[in-house]
């Protein structure tokens, strides 16, 4: 999978979409209809990438007052709380570039917006037949629980999740002694226990020390390696109390252990293979 850089320029023109395609041979498509996407998460255009910045900004204002206007005037209808149509977006990996709406993700970017919604068309790599069935297994996996969030970099860790969220699903039947969807469950197990988990992680900054893996690969290989997985119900933060403050432990032990020349580089090696 593609790993992220860091350090680019704000200046820097986004990414062309019929470049990067070509580059990495994505050619089939699949309407993923509307979801919630992360602002963050579009890095290009599909078009127009010389006319904007890395970071959204018009590349030359000043020769096009309309741009300016057109956002100016998004602006004061998502201050008006105006329902704004969906953007159009193509996707490739993690990554989404804009069809149609460079000027609503301006506006929402100025507003502090971090999500928006967006008609997603997802291409695929049909020349790299392992890189298909590992997107193919991610969109298995958001069609089943619902979830469109969470983007992992192993194959396998999708089925980890899946056995935690049946887990946590027959605990929530146990407990509420009725029935519970299976995508019920997975946004139940998202909200309580992954995401206050991932926040986690996110704020005691362990990708520090393992540059391009994702929040997700890391809640995953915590789960499996440090005893966060709870012996019986298969399932991680069985006690979110307790697994936050290991996970303040894994923190400084991290820091202790990476002062050891090649361990960091065995790890790294581990996140950054291939399934």
């Amino acid at each position: 999978m593609v790993f992220k850089m860091k350090g680019q320029s704000k200046e820097e023109p986004l990414k062309g979409f019929y470049r990067e395609s070509r580059a990495r041979g994505y050619q089939g498509s699949l309407d993923r209809g509307i979801q919630v996407v992360e602002i963050d998460e579009v890095v290009g255009s599909v078009g127009r990438s010389l006319s904007f910045n890395r970071d959204f900004s018009i590349k030359d204002p000043g020769n096009l007052p309309h741009a300016l206007g057109r956002v100016a005037k998004i602006e004061e209808a998502l201050e008006r709380g105006e329902a704004l149509p969906a953007i159009e977006l193509y996707k490739m990996d993690d990554e989404y570039y804009v069809l149609d709406g460079h000027h609503r993700i301006i506006a929402a970017k100025k507003q502090g917006q971090k999500f928006i919604d967006a008609h997603v068309t997802e291409y695929l790599p049909l020349r790299n037949a392992a890189g298909r069935s590992f997107i193919q297994k991610r969109i298995e996996f958001e069609e089943e629980t619902g979830l469109q969030s969470i983007s992992l970099s192993h194959r396998e860790s999708y089925d980890r999740l899946l056995r935690q969220i049946e887990n946590y699903k027959n605990l929530l039947e146990q407990k509420g002694d009725n029935a519970v969807s299976f995508k019920e469950a997975a946004q139940d197990w998202f909200e309580s226990i992954y995401r206050p988990v991932a926040q986690r992680i996110r704020n005691i900054n362990l990708k520090e020390y393992l540059p391009g893996a994702k929040t997700s690969d890391i809640y995953v290989y915590l789960c499996s390696q440090i005893n966060l997985h709870h012996p019986r119900a298969g399932r991680c933060g069985a006690d979110l109390k307790e697994t936050l403050e290991e996970l303040a432990i894994v923190a400084e032990a991290t820091r202790a252990v990476f002062s050891k020349k090649g361990l960091k580089e065995k790890i790294l090696r581990i996140f950054r293979a291939r399934s």
